[in-house]
């Protein structure tokens, strides 16, 4: 099977907490798993069987509990494996999820979620870390406003930041669908921090960090932990509020496809961290006296166990390279395919309807006039007028408008045209369109052809 997320956390000073975890562990199952008349474990929602398995160690002062469910999905089966330990002084939790494919090689077609009970044991009144010198973790968002962004600047760039960071920021005081922050923190509690920053507070990190590491008016980013080049700005994926509402009919979905493309990517970066080697250490223990039994026996049933074992080896590192080279091409073809989707090297949003304006130019300069009057009429806007992003869209729009008609035929309209892509357009302004009178008399030149075509009609 196929390691396909992992979440690891460890709390220090806090061993004596582990009946708390392994009560949290019980209570998901209870939910989980109803018990058929043969003692089998049935999946309550669907009906289908799943193996259980819950092992408990104790080894002088240390106690490890697991408990592993292995249960079928689309396309194969999924191994959940929780452990908690509970060394002389601190209390370590590890939960990794494993991925078995039917039908050969290929990447999982199923939306992998952190299993609840990862939450509610996060949740517990126990200070969880993501390491043992790392940052304190949440089983739910924190709220930044103006006042925090001290505190929340010093997580952001501290050097002992484990987890990724998501930023969800609000525009007109809500974020992307009213509840996105929300179901992210629950989408990735242990995975990644969430914070949702109100807009003063977005403007003041904006002040402090410059542009390039911007996130404002609805938009999203991931911040990865500052490692090596990670500390360029263009590493750290951003999703503008005006190209997460294209990506849905509505913002429901534009949510749900920017949680699922979160999760898959942290799931994913989480398969790389190595398991805490306190549970190296508590298996060599638990199973010390085992290799000392062994050391009793003849030397040459040694002889001939060690040449058994170093085949086994031999061929299991032959398989496992064989594996990563495979692993590897899949990831290489996965990324391949969401090129597209990728917002990873979009530049910083405009912040003003006269920084659209320069980028539309950079972009477009040969595709679209700019009249004389544009840069000062924009100058008159208020510094709010937008947003910037949705401008900046319209002109990009424009540009694709003016070279398909360079290359030929619409197809249709101008108008019709440029509502297929999402743009409101008409020959009339808004103000003409939303009065009635200034409809009746759009096609006459001026008032009094309209009072002198009124006329008859009144004497009537």
């Amino acid at each position: 099977m196929q390691v396909v997320g992992k979440i690891q956390v460890v709390a220090p000073g806090k061993a004596a907490d582990l009946p708390q975890v392994m009560a949290a562990l019980e209570r998901w199952a209870d939910g989980k798993f109803s018990t058929s008349e043969d003692g089998a474990a049935i999946i309550q929602r669907s009906g289908a069987t799943a193996m259980t398995d819950r092992r408990d160690d104790q080894v002088g002062d240390q106690r490890c509990a697991s408990f592993d469910v292995l249960e079928p999905v689309r396309t194969g089966e999924l191994l959940t494996a929780a452990r908690v330990l509970a060394t002389e002084a601190d209390l370590y939790f590890n939960c990794t999820l494993s991925l078995g494919v039917e039908g050969g090689l290929a990447p999982p077609s199923i939306d992998l979620f952190t299993p609840r009970f990862v939450r509610e044991i996060i949740a517990l009144d126990i200070d969880w870390r993501a390491s043992i010198e790392g940052e304190h973790l949440l089983s739910t968002f924190a709220r930044i406003a103006e006042a925090d962004v001290e505190m929340f600047l010093a997580l952001l760039q501290s050097p002992q930041r484990r987890l990724p960071l998501i930023l969800v920021s609000e525009l007109d005081g809500k974020t992307l669908a009213g509840d996105l922050h929300s179901r992210l923190a629950s989408d990735v509690c242990g995975l990644a921090h969430v914070c949702r920053i109100d807009q003063a507070a977005a403007w003041a990190v904006t002040e402090r960090l410059d542009r390039e590491w911007s996130c404002y008016n609805g938009a999203v980013r991931l911040f990865w932990p500052f490692r090596g080049n990670q500390e360029r700005p263009r590493n750290h994926p951003l999703w503008t509020r005006d190209r997460l509402t294209a990506r849905g009919d509505d913002e429901v979905e534009a949510r749900d496809r920017l949680r699922q493309d979160l999760r898959r990517r942290l799931l994913d970066a989480s398969t790389f961290v190595a398991d805490d080697q306190a549970f190296r250490r508590f298996v060599r223990l638990r199973d010390a006296p085992a290799v000392r039994s062994a050391e009793t026996a003849s030397s040459e049933d040694l002889v001939a166990r060690i040449a058994q074992l170093e085949a086994t080896l031999e061929a299991r590192d032959a398989e496992i390279s064989t594996l990563n080279d495979n692993l590897a091409a899949l990831n290489v073809a996965l990324r391949s395919q969401s090129t597209a989707d990728e917002p990873a090297g979009e530049e910083p949003p405009p912040a003003t309807v006269l920084e659209a304006l320069a980028i539309a130019r950079r972009r477009w300069g040969g595709s679209i006039l700019f009249g004389d009057a544009v840069d000062d009429q924009a100058a008159a806007l208020s510094s709010e007028a937008g947003p910037p992003e949705k401008v900046l869209r319209y002109l990009d729009v424009l540009a694709e408008l003016a070279a398909t008609r360079a290359a030929g035929a619409l197809g249709g309209t101008v108008p019709t045209w440029l509502k297929d892509r999402g743009v409101n357009a008409s020959i009339e302004s808004e103000t003409i369109r939303n009065s009635r009178d200034s409809m009746k008399r759009r096609n006459l030149p001026d008032r009094r052809q309209a009072d002198a075509v009124r006329a008859p009609r009144q004497a009537q």
